[in-house]
């Protein structure tokens, strides 16, 4: 299955939502749009040719089609045809990347009060696929209920929504995701460096207790959290020392110790490696701003 990637922020911007039932022999005009057009299909089959590949989306099924690409009906509906459909509009460039490529679990960057303007994220949706009706039609069924009646007190609650059926689209695609005996041996290494967070590096015994060899291990990690196995322990070290920097009074040796790295210069460097301050620097500026 392949996935839309939408950076943001923005976040997509709602346009309108709709829903209707075609009618034997009705088939989709033909144009080029500026928006994205999201559809679902409860019943019947919708037939629809973006560029130059068909789609045939029966019920149960979505289809996203992308602005500037040429979509058409390519044959008429054979029954009662039940479509929902919403417009978006999103600014910026998006990519297209097969569901198996998406690493979930991958960590990312927390804003933090030096930083002047919100960090990049990314929103995936299924180009083609299946949906969970018990999950979204509620969802698009308050869109349509909200559209219906707008006024100026509920016309955020709109967009709100349409965020929420992204969220469980996304929600939808992960859960896919998480029967790859990969991703499922990442998660279980996840959680063995974090429950051994605090232990020195040399201390863990991965493949002892993993049974697979220490490379295999790294670069499943590395393929869903985008960090090796030494970046991964790195990482949560660095974060508990950023924790405890702002929030205690240990000293900066203290501080490495209790984060299973006893040697101060080299705790020094490497907090530095990964922040970019020193850990009295941090401390400082940490506690002196809110």
């Amino acid at each position: 299955m392949d996935c839309i990637r939408l950076p943001f922020p923005p976040l997509p911007q709602f346009i309108t939502i709709g829903y209707g039932v075609w009618e034997p022999g009705m088939r989709h005009f033909k144009r080029v749009f500026d928006v994205y057009d999201l559809l679902f299909v409860t019943k019947g089959t919708l037939y629809m040719r973006e560029e130059r590949t068909d789609y045939a989306i029966g019920p149960g099924e979505m289809l996203l089609l992308e602005p500037g690409k040429t979509h058409v009906g390519h044959r008429p509906c054979e029954e009662d045809t039940g479509i929902y459909w919403m417009h978006f509009y999103h600014p910026r460039e998006t990519s297209r990347l097969p569901l198996r490529q998406i690493a979930w679990d991958q960590v990312v960057q927390i804003g933090t009060d030096k930083d002047h303007a919100p960090l990049e994220h990314g929103l995936y949706l299924p180009k083609f696929s299946s949906y969970d009706g018990k999950r979204l039609l509620p969802l698009m069924d308050d869109m349509l209920r909200i559209q219906n009646s707008l006024v100026l007190g509920n016309a955020l609650a709109l967009h709100a929504r349409m965020t929420d059926l992204f969220a469980a689209m996304q929600e939808g695609l992960q859960l896919s995701s998480d029967a790859s005996p990969s991703l499922a041996l990442s998660r279980k290494i996840e959680a063995y460096l974090r429950e051994r967070a605090h232990a020195p590096l040399k201390t863990l015994r991965l493949e002892e207790d993993f049974h697979f060899n220490p490379e295999y291990l790294s670069r499943c990690l590395k393929k869903h959290t985008g960090m090796t196995t030494t970046q991964y322990i790195h990482y949560l070290k660095m974060e508990e020392a950023k924790r405890l920097l702002a929030s205690t009074d240990l000293s900066i040796p203290r501080v490495g110790e209790t984060v299973g790295i006893p040697d101060d210069n080299y705790f020094i460097r490497l907090f530095r490696e990964k922040t970019g301050l020193t850990p009295g620097e941090f401390r400082k500026h940490r506690r002196g701003r809110i």
